[in-house]
């Protein structure tokens, strides 16, 4: 992780800049957002620690309307975020809710319950929802010829899963879309390939046709006209 900050370092240290603005410019916003999921049924609020600079990156036109894509949502706290904020918003959320594959840590046992909570947060917005492996849907998204404005990818960590993600993502993603890759910054001991190593893999991949727009525990990157 050490050389991968190193490599980065000029992205890494603009991104705290923008790190600390966000904190600041997006501090009100923070706050109304946790009052309003206080009506709501979230036992992790994970996103929380992203919220000022995914907000960052989403359009500044609340009535715009764009097609969002969400990989992994778990209760839907992040999807509950922008389908109140973006009423015109059409939105696709993707998550297996069920056992991750070996090599991935599971977040849970009971996914079942899980997906319920996710239904019964949304419940009343308009969304589709995809409920099967992120990498077969996003290739089905593909052949349907759905692209994307912006894809938030919050699956599964293991480094493999992230490369494979992000490769789909990046072939449904429109022109000047961004893809936010969420805590690839992580270390598990128990982990076989870890998160920055499968994002490493992706930069390298796709150097020629990707803007390093954020680089902290989040990634940001846009597509470019190669």
């Amino acid at each position: 992780m050490f050389f991968l900050k190193l490599k980065y370092f000029l992205y890494y240290y603009k991104s705290k800049i923008i790190k600390k603005r966000c904190k600041k410019d997006y501090a009100d916003q923070k706050r109304v957002f946790e009052q309003k999921i206080n009506q709501k049924n979230f036992s992790q609020k994970w996103f929380l620690n992203n919220f000022e600079v995914f907000t960052f990156f989403l359009p500044k036109n609340k009535s715009l309307e764009f097609n969002y894509l969400e990989v992994g949502c778990y209760e839907g706290l992040s999807s509950f975020y922008v389908l109140s904020e973006y009423k015109s918003v059409n939105a696709f959320f993707l998550d297996i809710w069920d056992m991750p594959n070996p090599n991935s840590k599971s977040l849970s046992r009971n996914f079942g319950l899980i997906e319920k909570v996710f239904d019964q947060n949304l419940s009343g917005f308009h969304f589709k929802k995809m409920k099967d492996d992120s990498v077969i849907s996003m290739r089905r998204l593909l052949k349907e010829n759905v692209h994307f404005d912006f894809i938030y990818i919050d699956g599964s960590h293991n480094g493999e899963d992230i490369l494979s993600d992000a490769i789909e993502a990046f072939k449904i993603l429109k022109v000047n879309g961004l893809i936010f890759f969420d805590d690839f910054l992580q270390h598990d001991d128990n982990r076989i390939l870890q998160s920055y190593k499968g994002i490493e893999k992706f930069l390298s991949l796709y150097s020629d046709y990707l803007i390093i727009e954020y680089f902290q525990n989040n990634l940001v990157v846009r597509k470019k006209v190669n």
